[in-house]
């Protein structure tokens, strides 16, 4: 039965022959098995389910097939790798798809089918004591397990009834347990795994000096299957230029890369000669390089106000954050703003024009136009300096008059001519066509000395006072700003 149950699952079930009892062809391992593991020393042969325990007198197929219809989420492969001579490593390495982490134990035992010295039960004769060992694998992770086999010398006269079986099971001291998984190679053997490419992401990746970036090795095997990174050393190309440190540099598959001078290199992760890389563009820092102002042009009335937003760019086109810019106008428009700090200001037009409005942040600057429209500018006042005095007749009083618009600026005065009002007199020099004269009493008395210029005037009064008595202070005219 056990004949024909491999001979109808030959990739699915793998039976293995121990010989107990002192039978001349028993193994520690075989008999440690049967006594303490399955705790039924005495009659043999018996046919052993390590899930079920003692089957002998059971069926023996049934019990079987239910076993190969159990779902599992552990995988097993076998592979090996010559060491010389009748010596391999044999690798099985054991995965968990799905399910969560625990402990497995992993068993890995040479067999020799058709033993020539044995009559009957030569199905996979145990060859050798067994190789036990305890694995870990995370959740969706790999472990493997490597057992150094020397064959002896009948098997390695029948090579290809060479069977190496695996199996990965509950860690328990006696059955039944759960078996998780098995694996049986057969002469020859496939290749064991072999590290045979590095990927490197991120791939492609732009940092800023002083910016950091993590990458992470993956490694694959020939069968492009997941294969562990022991010890790679991470590294910076010799073309190109840039530059930066790795953190750490040897030893782990995760490692953080800090740029410090521009430019475009690869990054390469090497182990045992294998090599991957990545490319990694190293730009400057961000800094502010452009002001822009929202509106960028606009046109308001005098008095009338606008709403402007300002947003830094860095040299890449990006957005920069500004931090308290200043406001100012230039131009023949012009107004004032509220506040005049900040990212965003209220501008209120005062003046006809066009004004340039700056927003500025260190030596970095924008700029946008606002035309001002309004009336042309004309003569609206005229002020006296000084607006009021005391003299004496025979004295000298020196007068300027200034010349303001409807908005308030000066105005220059064309033709401006100077008269006086009232009971005092005088006379002015000169009389016409300055801003500026001197007036000489002559009569005693109030007087208004008035300037005008193109119908508008402008008056100061003076107090005039005879001869003779005290002296007023002379007052000194100025031009009025």
């Amino acid at each position: 039965m056990v004949e024909q149950l491999a001979a109808d699952y030959p990739d699915r079930f793998a039976p293995v022959t121990m010989h107990v009892n002192d039978d001349g062809y028993d193994l520690p391992w075989g008999q440690s098995r049967l006594d303490v593991f399955y705790g039924i020393p005495g009659v043999v042969p018996t046919f052993m389910v390590d899930a079920l325990w003692n089957c002998q007198s059971a069926d023996y197929r049934y019990y079987v097939e239910q076993q190969l219809n159990q779902p599992t989420d552990v995988t097993l492969e076998l592979s090996a790798n010559p060491v010389g001579g009748s010596t391999w490593d044999v690798t099985a390495r054991v995965c968990l798809v799905g399910g969560s982490a625990r402990p497995i134990r992993v068993f890995i035992a040479a067999t020799l089918d058709n033993h020539p010295s044995l009559p009957r039960h030569t199905t996979n004769v145990l060859m050798q004591n067994v190789m036990e060992s305890n694995i870990n694998p995370s959740a969706n992770g790999c472990e493997n397990v490597t057992s150094r086999i020397t064959f002896d010398s009948l098997s390695m006269s029948q090579t290809s009834d060479i069977v190496v079986i695996a199996w990965a099971q509950m860690p328990t001291t006696s059955a039944p347990t759960t078996v998780y998984q098995a694996g049986i190679m057969r002469w020859p053997f496939p290749a064991g795994s072999q590290l045979t490419t590095i990927d490197v992401a991120p791939a492609n990746a732009t940092v800023a000096i002083g910016e950091q970036i993590v990458y992470t090795a993956i490694g694959k095997d020939q069968f492009d299957q997941p294969y562990p990174l022991e010890n790679p050393i991470w590294s910076l190309g010799d073309v190109g230029s840039g530059s930066g440190t790795f953190d750490p540099g040897v030893g782990s598959a995760t490692t953080t890369f800090t740029a410090t001078t521009a430019g475009s290199r690869q990054v390469f992760c090497n182990e045992d000669g294998v090599t991957g890389g990545a490319i990694v563009t190293i730009t400057e820092a961000p800094r502010l390089a452009s002001i822009e102002i929202d509106p960028n042009a606009v046109t308001v009335g005098v008095d009338g106000q606008v709403a402007l937003l300002a947003t830094g760019k860095d040299q890449f086109g990006a957005d920069f954050p500004l931090t308290d810019p200043e406001w100012s106008v230039s131009g023949s428009g012009d107004g004032t703003f509220s506040p005049a700090t900040g990212t965003t200001t209220t501008f209120t037009a005062s003046y006809p024009g066009t004004a340039v409005v700056t927003c500025a942040q260190g030596d970095v600057s924008g700029i946008a136009e606002v035309e001002i429209t309004g009336d042309d500018p004309h003569l609206a006042t005229i002020e006296l300096s000084p607006a009021t005095a005391h003299t004496r007749v025979g004295d000298e009083l020196d007068f300027a008059a200034a010349g303001s618009d409807q908005y308030g600026r000066v105005f220059e005065l064309v033709d401006p001519t100077w008269r006086i009002e009232g009971d005092g007199d005088g006379h002015f020099d000169p009389l016409s066509g300055s801003p500026a004269t001197t007036f000489t009493a002559t009569t005693a008395g109030t007087a208004q000395v008035i300037c005008s210029d193109n119908g508008i005037e402008g008056a100061a009064t003076i107090e005039i006072a005879r001869r003779g008595l005290p002296a007023p202070r002379k007052a000194q005219g100025r031009v009025a700003p």
